[in-house]
């Protein structure tokens, strides 16, 4: 079958790429006679399982693979946690919490991921174990009022709706309440679990503040501590997981620029300028610019009094440049995506602002979009293919958005 031909190609690129890498050769392992086991197990079963350190290496490879992410030099510090049987909602939650935990580490945060039971590549129809409509673990409400206006975070605005709708009722409700868990078990979906309600131990917070103006403070501003995505599909081999939530840590522009400064997310740069009387007038008096480089600034420095660990594009840049020098100096191409790799603030004062990156992606070892677990769920009943799936065959990831996103958490629309 064409299929397995595809699984078996993949299973080979990935198996060969850990074969040649320091962690492959340390191990005591005769790699042909596992290629073979492979090989045959896909071709009497369509599938294969991978051992806890193809596990282990695959997920990290992934993170190599990213090409959106500027965090790539920290691919091998992964900590990758085994949950494949994991399939229950309690255990879920549990195994969540315990994740968050970990990448907490006392405001030292780590790169952790918790991988979830995999797809048979010849069962399109069969339900996905585990699944969550959240984009990411620690996310933000955005409650619409009548009129149309907005109370947190507009990205969530759609999933707070669907989450209200199915019987969420938020202690209360502010432009930073936690967003429940949307939880699918066998592509049946779980009532609202108020993680962060039930378990406040979970939730690490930083509250905004500025090194010089006290006036900063009465915005009244804060973010979360660790971004762990929990939308995208890990592929290892040829496998998918579609289940297999991930963090680093932050990159001060997220939170500042993107998440505080979009117009179409908090939008505080008119707020911000009104803190520090700058002149309004005329966008040529670069007020924008201006109100953008405090509120980073407020970012890093409030994270750093809190201790909680948090990058800065400067240092991430010149970390990123060593990781393209020490892969070229390995005889690896350098992947990437240019527009993603420069930050969204003083992208020409970093080094690779002014390099020419391969955009090609790595498909048989990544991270990759996924459409929303409702799509998926209902294709799978009505046995028809959606965007996630537009051949019968799960191991097809095709996305509406093919280029995998970055498992760090800097992407395009804020994280």
């Amino acid at each position: 079958m064409e299929q397995r031909k595809l699984l078996i190609a993949d299973a080979r690129s990935f198996l060969a790429t850990m074969r040649r890498d320091a962690k492959g050769r340390n191990l005591e392992l005769d790699w042909d006679l596992r290629l073979q086991e492979v090989v045959s197990e896909i071709q009497s079963s369509g599938t294969y399982v991978h051992t806890a350190e193809e596990l282990q290496f695959g997920a990290c490879l992934a993170w190599r693979n990213s090409n959106r992410c500027i965090g790539r030099h920290m691919w091998r510090s992964l900590k990758v946690i085994d949950r494949r049987d994991t399939k229950e909602k309690d255990a879920v939650i549990s195994a969540m919490g315990h994740h968050l935990e970990v990448a907490y580490n006392g405001g030292r945060i780590q790169s952790v991921i918790s991988i979830f039971a995999p797809r048979h590549p010849e069962q399109p129809n069969q339900p996905d174990s585990v699944r969550f409509s959240n984009h990411q673990l620690t996310r933000y409400a955005g409650f619409r009022d009548t009129a149309g206006q907005i109370l947190g975070d507009p990205a969530s605005a759609e999933l707070t709706e669907e989450l209200l709708q199915s019987g969420w009722k938020p202690k209360k409700k502010t432009a930073f309440t936690p967003l429940p868990w949307s939880i699918w078990i066998d592509d049946q979906c779980q009532a609202p679990y108020d993680a962060f309600a039930e378990h406040p131990e979970w939730l690490h917070e930083v509250e905004m503040r500025h090194p010089e103006n006290s006036d900063f403070t009465s915005l009244g501003l804060k973010w979360y501590a660790v971004p762990a995505i929990s939308e995208m599909a890990l592929v290892i081999g040829g496998i998918v997981y579609p289940c297999a939530p991930f963090n680093g840590w932050y990159m001060g522009t997220e939170v500042g620029a993107r998440n505080f400064g979009d117009a179409d997310r908090y939008d505080m740069l008119p707020e911000v300028a009104r803190i520090f009387g700058l002149d309004t007038s005329s966008d040529r008096q670069l007020w924008r610019d201006r109100a953008l480089v405090e509120l980073n600034r407020a970012v890093l420095h409030s994270y750093d009094e809190a201790g909680v660990h948090i990058g800065d594009h400067h240092e991430l840049g010149r970390q990123f440049e060593r990781f393209c020098e020490a892969e070229e100096k390995n005889q690896r191409d350098v992947t990437g995506d240019w527009a993603w790799l420069t930050p969204p603030i003083s992208a020409s004062s970093t080094p690779q602002f002014h390099r020419k990156f391969d955009n090609r992606v790595i498909p048989h070892t990544n991270y990759f979009y996924q459409s929303p677990v409702q799509l998926d769920v209902e294709a799978r009943r009505s046995n028809r293919p959606n965007s996630s799936m537009p051949h019968p065959d799960p191991y097809h990831l095709g996305n509406a958005h093919p280029t995998p996103q970055c498992p760090y958490g800097f992407d395009r629309k804020g994280s």
